[in-house]
């Protein structure tokens, strides 16, 4: 019983430490997609059936400079670029349907991760303008 339980919390362990090296690579990719222009990540998904996460950066025209999707079961997923949408206006990802090469949950972080982008450019009325 004492090996099982050695065994299980090495496992447990490794689970936590390959997790970590998973999550400091993405944020390592962010930190270098934040270079180029406004960035936001989006997701799309839940625990159960899994997340999908997208990352979207626009420069100043508010046209697509990078678009990468992180999906997948495994800690060796990374982020992957989506070519298709370089160069094309944010609005480009108002549309209902996904661009070829894309799912459906890929899609959806995307248009996640715009709206955060369009929320963010949106002037804020503050509390002193408003007395």
């Amino acid at each position: 019983m004492s090996y099982i339980l050695l065994v299980v919390a090495i496992l447990w362990i490794a689970q936590f430490a390959l997790a970590w090296w998973q999550l400091n690579r993405f944020h390592r990719r962010i930190a270098q997609l934040r270079t180029q222009g406004r960035t936001a990540v989006g997701m799309v998904g839940n625990r159960f059936s899994g997340r999908t996460y997208a990352v979207l950066v626009i420069d100043e025209q508010q046209n697509i400079r990078s678009a990468e999707v992180f999906d997948g079961w495994t800690v060796f997923s990374q982020l992957r670029p989506v070519a298709a949408l370089v160069g094309r206006p944010m609005s480009t990802l108002r549309a209902s349907e996904p661009v070829a090469g894309l799912r459906k949950a890929q899609w959806g972080a995307l248009q996640h991760a715009a709206g955060f982008l369009e929320a963010s450019a949106r002037p804020v009325a503050s509390a002193l303008s408003r007395q």
